[in-house]
């Protein structure tokens, strides 16, 4: 890839820088569940169910059998949903478990040390719930869910127990109380386009300091910023060469005259690129003030130098000034 030259001139001049189960009473919870940490059921199969209509075995343990005036808990089947323990529609199979019970279809004895043992039958993978919206337990995770009776407010007695099926993609347990209910992903992307190799000059004088004949005037280049954009690593030079000095009555301080100190860095952009200072001299002839070699060239780098010109003792007084370009390439 050819190198584009780009020129800038300095003048200088010496003189100046982010619920309910199936047929019973709902009434309308408050505040999200929290997990308790004692009751707790075991299914089996747990994984692994038939999906076209399995039998599933209940063992609840450490429940309070005299719980909210011994009315016990629901035991139902299905997703969880923010209103889990409010909407009875969303169950494919519920049963009223308490120390009162009479075993039945619909019921279970909640025995006295909070234990209890139920069946649920025909569980299937995929159902029609209350309200008429299709479950699918294969691609939406189902529990045996446990939470107080008749709608009461109290969390304690809640449970989760995931439930998975063959021969889909089952999803396995989902976030407990009070997680988030899922998370997601997207894919970032960006397109860096090519970009420049450019020369910028704090300034476009620079002012050396007033002496007497056969002395030596001092100064320093205006700050040069190069910013290598290009993404090829390509590497670059900055090279000065600078006019005799010159004023309008007449004489000449020759170029030769005016030797340069420079200096360079990498200004912290994160390009991890490189540069070296040239090297002290006469500006006689064409002088490199910085360079990066290829590849570690890209990023922003700054260069400067400190000026010594020397005057001969001859020189006629005046003021002179003199055009150093800088071409980067």
């Amino acid at each position: 890839m050819s190198r584009r030259k780009t020129r800038a001139t300095v003048r200088l001049a010496r003189g100046a820088a982010l619920l309910a189960a199936a047929g019973l009473t709902t009434i309308g919870l408050g505040a999200a569940p929290a997990l308790a940490a004692g009751p707790a059921t075991t299914v089996t199969p747990a994984t692994g169910a038939d999906p076209e209509g399995a039998t599933l075995t209940v063992h609840g343990s450490g429940f309070n059998a005299n719980a909210n005036n011994g009315l016990g808990v629901y035991a139902v089947f299905g997703p969880k949903g923010p209103d889990y323990a409010t909407n009875a529609n969303a169950y494919q199979a519920s049963k009223w478990v308490h120390k009162g019970a009479t075993p039945s279809a619909g019921q279970a004895v909640m025995n006295a040390d909070g234990t209890f043992d139920l069946t649920f039958t025909g569980i299937k993978a995929t159902y029609t719930d209350g309200d008429g919206k299709q479950v699918d337990c294969l691609k939406t995770q189902c529990y045996v869910i446990t939470m107080a009776a008749h709608g009461l407010p109290d969390r304690s007695q809640d449970s989760f127990t995931p439930v998975t099926f063959t021969g889909g993609e089952n999803p396995g347990p989902g976030p407990g109380p009070g997680t988030p209910a899922g998370t997601g992903q997207q894919k970032l992307s960006t397109k860096v386009a090519n970009g420049a190799l450019t020369l910028a000059l704090a300034g476009d004088s620079a002012e050396l300091s007033a002496v007497a004949p056969g002395k030596h005037s001092t100064g320093a280049l205006r700050a040069a910023t190069v910013t290598d954009a290009r993404g090829t690593q390509a590497g670059w030079s900055l090279v000065g060469e600078v006019t005799d000095f010159g004023r309008a009555a007449g004489g000449t301080i020759p170029a030769a005259g005016l030797a340069w100190s420079p200096t360079a860095r990498v200004v912290d952009d994160g390009s991890q690129g490189t540069v070296t200072p040239g090297a002290a001299g006469t500006l006689g002839a064409p002088r490199t003030l910085a360079s990066s070699a290829a590849g570690s060239s890209g990023g922003v780098f700054e260069a400067g130098a400190g000026l010594d010109l020397s005057v001969p003792a001859g020189t006629a007084p005046g003021d002179y000034t003199a055009t150093l370009t800088l071409t980067l390439s």
